[in-house]
């Protein structure tokens, strides 16, 4: 292991105290003077046409200073491709979903904003609405979208080698369906927008936002504004998990009501809007087919998978690709095939959610693994160490692995987990289950860009400057780029001035998502302060009299090797060479990577270029409770492959907090729909977990280090929740014998399970 003095090092939040003293500042405490309270008019019906939209009395209201229909946009349809775009700002001929935005309001106050909201009258005429994907497939279901033929919005097949020729060799043939829900995001902080936008239309933007400078280029397009008058500013977020990741209607909307106006508006949802009006992840029907050998070979597998897309496209093309990738590269498989669909139906769309696909695709794997093991009477380990990937593979769908530690995850956590000794004891209604995964531990260049900039400078005074696209939503990147920055440059972390997130002051960076900051953002944080060092060494042997390759830096001077009584400090350094030599001392980073492939298919991801993979195992121990069904988790053990651990403290805390939003997903959340409309948009009736409910989970390690990352490190954000809902389903099935297939686990169904178990 290299001996480093700050990477490696459990170094607390750097925003910590800021936050616990309550002086950081999010969007929602922005108050600008003059500010306006928007307020958005949503459908109350899943599918209608809009005859007509009747806003006089509204804007009489003398509170009121701009009222707003589809007539003041200019109708572009948007997503976060040009090819998905299907989404208006506001419905201009027909509404979509319950909550779908059809006018908005700007008032001094909000209690006359929702006043106002109720005196605009619109006319529809509701049409049939079609709520379940298999139903929406239907040659006479009712289309969602004009100019379509079927609700079919994507279709993807791909085939690596012969599932046929591989079923035909293979043992044993199993088949089975598996269903997943949705999930809400339930980030504590909800959207909120601030907008200035003068007469000519130079727009100051506010936002809670994962990717600010994406959203800039999304918000021009779809207002037709030019970028370069748009400034995005984004404060402390409380959470995203994907959600903040689009363009939201209520951010074009607060920008519309602005030039209206001419004052600052400000939008923030309601918790009840949060869950009606933004994305959710994606609900799954997954049928697959494995062929294996007696020894545990998994000579083929075949997935048909039916993804629930909701109104609109958004994330949800994407989403089904990564689904199909996670599916076919987890594990040495030979003959592959998948077949996707993603259908629109009249419910809330679905978008990016922590996994992106991956959870719902691990879920029926990974149970599907444990089926297979049982059959052949293998320990469900085993079965996975003989497939498992391994470093420096090339897939047979043609995606290239760089490190990989899966073995060691799953030899680690039944170590640690006390596996073996506790299948062997089998304690009455206590069961063990595991599960593995890969996700990309990097981002993607699979669309064409992967970006991340970074700039960073010493001052004349020798302080130094760190600039950053890439924002910190909670995960604590802000720390883990500056610990980069504060090793190379040999200083403490807390020392360095960091700027990020605003698009006026910082290069350009793709976002918070795709467990890509700390690979990404870290490769172009590395390139500047390498850069950066190379010219302060350079100016302090010029002063010193020396060679560069012979000094050495700390505690912000710079010496001869041996002799650091005779040193510059970084402020002389700075000052010579900004006032003397007229030259700022200042460095620039980028990384746009990896190179994309021949092989890579931009349809069906075959040869999904990442540039660097991740992988994990989660082992769960349940205790269920036979009179009820009630399922209590009570050790979880999170293994996880991350590349070099740049900051054990918070690695551990996106392994514990994936671990629980996880075991929620797995046990008790549920987006619950009648006809289209949620029953439960509120953290009453949605059941999470509370203090109480979480396990003592143990956090795994295993440092690969990775021959590309930044310090050999990969990302570890998404992919701490993948494996946890099969490992959860798994510990129950070993408990007491009922194999849930349909998420979530709840009590109601194994009680049902057990029932029907004893019956027979």
């Amino acid at each position: 292991m290299d001996n480093y003095s700050i990477v490696g090092k459990p170094i607390p939040h750097l925003d910590a105290v800021e936050k616990v003293k309550g002086n950081a500042v999010f969007t929602s405490d922005i108050k600008l003077n003059g500010m306006l309270f928007g307020k958005i008019l949503r459908s109350s019906v899943p599918h209608a046409k809009i005859r007509n939209i009747d806003i006089s009395q509204a804007v009489k209201l003398k509170a009121v200073r701009a009222v707003i229909t589809s007539k003041d946009t200019p109708l572009v349809r948007y997503s976060i491709s040009p090819t998905w775009a299907d989404k208006l700002v506001l419905a201009d001929q027909k509404v979509r979903y319950i909550g779908d935005e059809i006018a908005a309001v700007a008032a001094v106050d909000e209690e006359s904003a929702e006043e106002a909201l109720s005196l605009i009258r619109v006319d529809l005429e509701e049409l049939p609405g079609v709520y379940d994907p298999f139903e929406a497939m239907q040659s006479e279901a009712p289309l969602l979208h004009d100019g379509i033929v079927s609700n079919i919005s994507k279709t993807l097949r791909m085939e690596c080698g012969s599932v046929a020729e591989g079923f035909a060799r293979s043992d044993i043939i199993m088949e089975d369906t598996f269903k997943t829900h949705a999930q809400s995001h339930c980030s504590i902080e909800t959207h909120c927008c601030v907008a200035t936008c003068s007469a000519t239309d130079e727009v100051n933007l506010w936002v809670t936002t994962q990717a600010p400078h994406p959203l800039r280029q999304r918000l021009a397009m779809t207002l037709k504004i030019d970028v370069a008058k748009i400034h995005i500013m984004t404060p402390f977020i409380g959470g995203g998990f994907g959600s903040k990741i689009d363009l939201e209607p209520a951010q074009a909307i607060s920008v519309l009501l602005a030039k209206k106006t001419g004052k600052p508006v400000k939008i923030e949802h309601s918790r009840k809007e949060q869950f009606i009006a933004t994305r959710m992840r994606h609900p799954t029907v997954t049928h697959l087919k494995f062929g294996v050998k007696h020894d545990g070979t998994i000579i083929a597998k075949q997935a048909n998978v039916v993804m629930d897309n909701g109104a609109y496209n958004s994330h949800g093309p994407a989403v089904l690709a990564y689904n199909n990738v996670m599916f076919s590269t987890l594990y040495r498989v030979n003959n592959i095939k998948y077949e996707g669909r993603l259908v629109y139906t009249n419910k809330n769309w679905g978008g990016a959610c922590r996994g992106y696909g991956d959870p719902q695709a691990s879920f029926a794997q990974e149970v599907m693994l444990d089926m297979i093991a049982e059959r052949i009477n293998m320990d469900p380990i085993d079965l996975r160490l003989k497939n498992a990937n391994i470093p420096n593979q090339v897939t047979a769908n043609a995606v290239k692995i760089t490190s990989c530690g899966l073995k060691e995850c799953l030899t680690e956590a039944r170590k640690v987990s006390g596996w073996r000794t506790k299948k062997a004891a089998g304690k009455k209604y206590r069961g063990l289950g595991i599960a593995s995964m890969i996700y990309t531990g990097g981002g993607s260049i699979g669309s064409g860009l992967n970006y991340s900039g970074a700039t960073m400078q010493m001052n004349p005074d020798g302080t130094l400057q760190l600039l950053m696209g890439a924002l910190d939503i909670g995960q604590g990147s802000n720390t883990i780029l500056t610990q980069m920055a504060a090793e190379i440059m040999a200083v403490e972390p807390e020392t360095i001035r960091l700027t990020t997130a605003d698009t006026d002051t910082t290069f350009p960076c793709m976002g918070t998502f795709g467990s890509r900051v700390t690979y990404c953002g870290g490769k172009a944080v590395v390139e500047a302060a390498n850069g950066l060092k190379k010219k302060v060494l350079e100016n302090a042997a010029e002063m010193l009299e020396a060679n560069p390759d012979d000094l050495e830096m700390k505690n912000k001077s710079i010496f001869v090797m041996g002799t650091p009584e005779k040193a510059v400090t970084y402020a002389e350094i700075g000052a010579s060479s900004f006032y003397k030599k007229k030259e700022p001392l200042v460095a620039h980073g980028y990384y746009n990577g990896p190179e994309v492939s021949p092989d890579f298919d931009p349809v069906t991801y075959k040869g999904y270029p990442a540039p660097a993979l991740v992988f994990g195992t989660h082992l769960a121990e349940v205790e269920v409770d036979p009179t009820t069904g009630k399922v209590e988790v009570l050790n979880f053990v999170a293994a996880h492959d991350l590349g070099r651990a740049i900051n054990p403290l918070l690695v551990e805390g996106q392994i514990e907090g994936g671990a629980v939003q996880g075991i929620g997903w797995s046990l008790m959340e549920d987006v619950k729909f009648e006809n289209g409309e949620i029953l439960n948009p509120n953290f009453h009736d949605y059941k999470m977990l509370t203090i109480k409910d979480i396990p003592k989970i143990i956090p795994l390690m295993i440092e690969t280090i990775d021959p590309n990352g930044p310090f050999g490190a990969k990302g570890i954000g998404e992919c701490a929740m993948v494996p946890t809902a099969p490992a959860i389903i798994n510990a129950i099935y070993d408990a007491v014998g009922v194999r849930i297939k349909e998420l979530p686990a709840t009590s109601e169904k194994i009680f049902k399970g057990l029932k029907e178990k004893r019956s027979k």
